[in-house]
């Protein structure tokens, strides 16, 4: 698949999530017009975090990415053990140990392993649909659309909430810092709706 492709499949994807959660918004065409102006900007912010993280939380995405693809536990075991990263025991039981898996020091290697390759591929389908691999030129990133999804769907109500605390002021409405952005389109409303009687 060329870079464009995956960058669509990714697109369309998170879109997709994003609008089902807003589907209870008012204003379905701002909700949309916002979500597809600014997925983009969202992914890129997702890939530079990836860019400035520790290297091996990078290649514990990967392992699972890839691990989530292989057909049984001695398989996940030789992908695991072709990365460098993973000769030293202590290496493994540490990515154990971000799986929330119960290794020790006291484990040989290969039981560290045997855990590890277990619990990956007990959880594949659940791994296979979490990670999202994603190219961009050379380059290729492991991605998380529920997390792109997320920042994107908290990008758009922290703007919301922005406006509507802009009209709130103007119309000084006293708002309170928690709250969200329909607290305050109801506490406009009600406002506007009070004044139209008082004037009749």
């Amino acid at each position: 698949m060329d870079e464009r492709g995956y960058k669509e499949n990714l697109r369309i994807m998170i879109l997709d999530m994003a609008q089902k959660e807003l589907d209870s918004y008012v204003s379905q065409k701002g909700v949309q017009k916002y979500l597809e102006g600014n997925v983009d900007k969202i992914i890129n912010e997702n890939i530079k975090k990836i860019n400035q993280g520790i290297g091996v939380n990078k290649k514990y995405l990967e392992i699972l990415k890839k691990g989530a693809c292989q057909e049984n536990i001695s398989s996940i075991a030789r992908t695991i053990k072709s990365e460098e990263v993973f000769k030293s025991k202590n290496e493994l039981v540490k990515f154990a140990r971000y799986l929330g898996i119960n290794a020790n020091m006291k484990n040989s290697y290969n039981q560290t392993l045997r855990k590890l390759s277990t619990h990956i591929y007990s959880n594949r389908n659940e791994y296979s649909k979490k990670y999202f691999s994603y190219k961009r030129g050379e380059d290729e990133y492991i991605l998380e659309p529920e997390k792109i999804k997320t920042d994107l769907i908290e990008s758009y109500k922290s703007k919301t909430r922005n406006d509507m605390r802009s009209i709130a002021r103007l119309l000084d409405i006293k708002v309170e810092d928690e709250d969200g952005a329909e607290d305050i389109r109801k506490k406009v409303i009600n406002y506007i709706m009070k004044e139209k009687l008082a004037k009749k």
